[in-house]
Formats: C-alpha cells, structure tokens, sequence
C-alpha cells in the first residue's frame, strides 16, 4: 500500500459475522455426522444461511449458501478426522493477519484434497459475492450494507485508493444516501481463490480503486510471485510505500528527458515487499507511464508565460502537501514528488521545449488562419 490504513478503519460487521459463520462450521464439522442447522450459528445470521437454500423447482439453476455449506460438509466427511480438525485450526489459528504478513503460510491448506479445497473456494465465494447482500444477514448484522460500510471507509480514509494514490476510490454523488452511492470494488489482500479461509475475513477486505484491482492486481498472490518465489508484502494496516520512494530525472539532454522511480532504502526485507506492491499494482509503469513527457505536466500544472514563472511555480509545487489534500486529490502525492525532483535542477532544457512548441503551434495557427 502506498498509504496505511487509518487505524480508526471501520470493520464491517457483515463480514465480521460471516467469517464467525465459517469458523462455527468448520468447528461443528470435524465430529462429522449428518447435515444439520446447528453446524450453523443459532443467532439471524446463520438462520440467514441455513434458510438461503434452493428450492425445489425446476427453474433454480444454482445452489444457495445451505447447499454450499452442504456441499463442503460432504467432502469434508471424506477427509480424515484429523484433517477437519487441522482444517478448523488452520482457519481459526491464522485470524491475526498482521501476524500471517509477518510470517506467510503459503501452504496453509494444502493437506486439503482437490475436491474439498473447491468446495471451500465455492463457499467462500458464494459467502463473499450473494451472502454478503442478503437482507436477513445485513438486517442481523446492526442493518449496514456494503454501500454504508464504503460510504464509512471513504470517512476516514479519504477519496483516493491508500494502494495507489493515483485514482479515485468511486465517484461521489451529491443528493443520494450513503446505501446508494457507488462503490469501490473490496480487494481481497490474500486472494481468495488461493486462500479462501480469508474471503470474508473482515481485515481481508480493503476498498481500491478499479485499476488496482481489476487492472492490475486481478488474483495475484502477494506472498508468491507468478515465477512461483516466495515474497513478501506490506501490510496495509501498519506499512506504507510513501516514505521509500523517490524520483530521479535522467538524460536531460534528450529531447524528452525521463522520470524513473527508486527505493531510497537499504533494507532487504523492506525492498522485497516495495517489489511485490509494485508487481502487484503496476506502481512503477503507472507512475512512469503518467510522467512520460514532463514537459506536459508542466504546461498543465503552471502553464508558465516565461522562465521565471516556471521556476517560481516548480517551487510552490515541491513544497510538502497536506495529508487532507492527498487523501482527496488523485496524483498529488505524486506530483509533489515530480516537481520535488525537478525543483533542485536546471529546467532551461523544458522551458526551451516549451517556447519551442508554443511557436509550432503559432506558426500552424497562422498557417491555417491564413488558409494554408
């Protein structure tokens, strides 16, 4: 994550109860026996579970959350007594998720058979996609639906994605209720479908923009790049980017000089994981790709009438940005790092392009005017 997250995060409590859902299960599972409701939590949630099941007629085309729950019941029968147990434990011993960041399990639930791992996958994220939603659950959860929860993220943590800082979590709409603002997508940190014990685990979830989580992070497992080595990550509730990075401007004798992105630290560990955020969402060529040409962001931010006014503005940009202003302005973390970066050099080189392209355009202007 480029920013950590606000320790005052609100956890939602649909999620909070759903992962207390799977833990009932899996405990109440392991002696075996048949299919019954008390594998199921006695409070409104689980009876939300349990009456979420397909009916029998011919036009349902999918099993509900009770079917799912059947489901893994089933193929947890065929497992070992010792594996349901080790299963329960796997799940209900890693719920510190500081600690799992510390010291990755990658293999946590590999002892499972195919067949059972699927069917847990299938729980997970039919518990994640339609459970979550269902009126019963949110209504025995203090009534807060996802919308709410985002509407309450975005309180505290301001408007722009902590993973990037450079879009927008959602568009925010004046005149419509928290319940049906839009909202960001929640990205699973520890991807569930390789780690389906965390898909509602409520620390798990994090709003991010669309871009980090569609475009670029997609199911990428943080602890294990796609060569198959073993990595480590940032933990969004207690580590940040922000304070490792710097810009360096390089050969400024081209015609378009380039920006490239650096760690200004020593630390092993700690490059590992600034690597594995920036594999994860793409930071480096996002970053790189925005300041291809500095002359643009220039023009666009200070539109500078001479030599001096570029200088004085390049000043004004560099200086420190308020945490307020970052956490609702998309690129302005980054754009102080640019003009940081540009503030201690000779900017002759730019001001030169852009006199240079304010004359083309005068030239091509007059051709034109004059019917060229």
């Amino acid at each position: 994550m480029l920013f950590v997250l606000d320790p005052n995060s609100p956890k939602f409590m649909v999620f909070e109860k759903l992962n207390a859902e799977l833990l009932h299960f899996l405990e109440h599972a392991i002696a075996g026996g048949n299919f019954k409701r008390s594998l199921l939590t006695s409070g409104d949630v689980g009876q939300a579970c349990w009456d979420n099941a397909k009916e029998n007629v011919a036009n349902v085309k999918s099993d509900l959350t009770r079917d799912k729950f059947k489901k893994l019941f089933t193929e947890l029968k065929k497992e070992t007594e010792g594996n349901r147990q080790r299963l329960y434990y796997a799940a209900n011993g890693h719920q510190d998720l500081t600690a799992f960041f510390a010291a990755p399990n990658r293999g946590l639930l590999s002892f499972l058979s195919a067949n059972t791992f699927n069917a847990l996958k299938t729980l997970m994220t039919h518990l994640y996609c339609s459970t979550k939603d269902l009126a019963n659950v949110i209504a025995g959860s203090n009534g807060k639906c996802i919308n709410t929860h985002f509407s309450d993220f975005r309180v505290i943590n301001g408007q722009v994605c902590r993973a990037c800082g450079m879009e927008q979590l959602a568009p925010f709409r004046a005149n419509i209720e928290d319940e049906n603002q839009w909202r960001a997508d929640y990205d699973h940190q520890l991807c569930k479908s390789k780690y389906p014990i965390y898909a509602v685990h409520p620390d798990n979830l994090i709003p991010l923009c669309r871009v980090c989580n569609q475009d670029a992070k997609k199911a990428k497992d943080l602890f294990k790049s796609t060569l198959g080595a073993n990595r480590y990550a940032l933990n969004p509730y207690t580590e940040q980017a922000s304070t490792s990075i710097e810009f360096e401007i390089v050969n400024l004798n081209d015609p378009e000089p380039q920006l490239k992105l650096k760690w200004n630290t020593q630390d092993v560990t700690l490059i590992d994981k600034l690597k594995t955020w920036d594999d994860v969402y793409e930071i480096r060529n996002r970053v790189e790709g925005r300041y291809l040409s500095i002359t643009d962001r220039l023009e666009d931010a200070i539109n500078p009438s001479d030599y001096a006014e570029l200088i004085a503005g390049v000043s004004q940009k560099a200086r420190p940005v308020p945490q307020a202003t970052i956490r609702r302005s998309s690129w302005a973390f980054w754009d102080q790092k640019l003009f940081l970066a540009l503030n201690g050099m000779d900017k002759q080189a730019f001001w030169a392009e852009i006199e240079f392209r304010r004359e083309q355009g005068e030239e091509g202007g007059e051709y034109i005017i004059q019917g060229g």
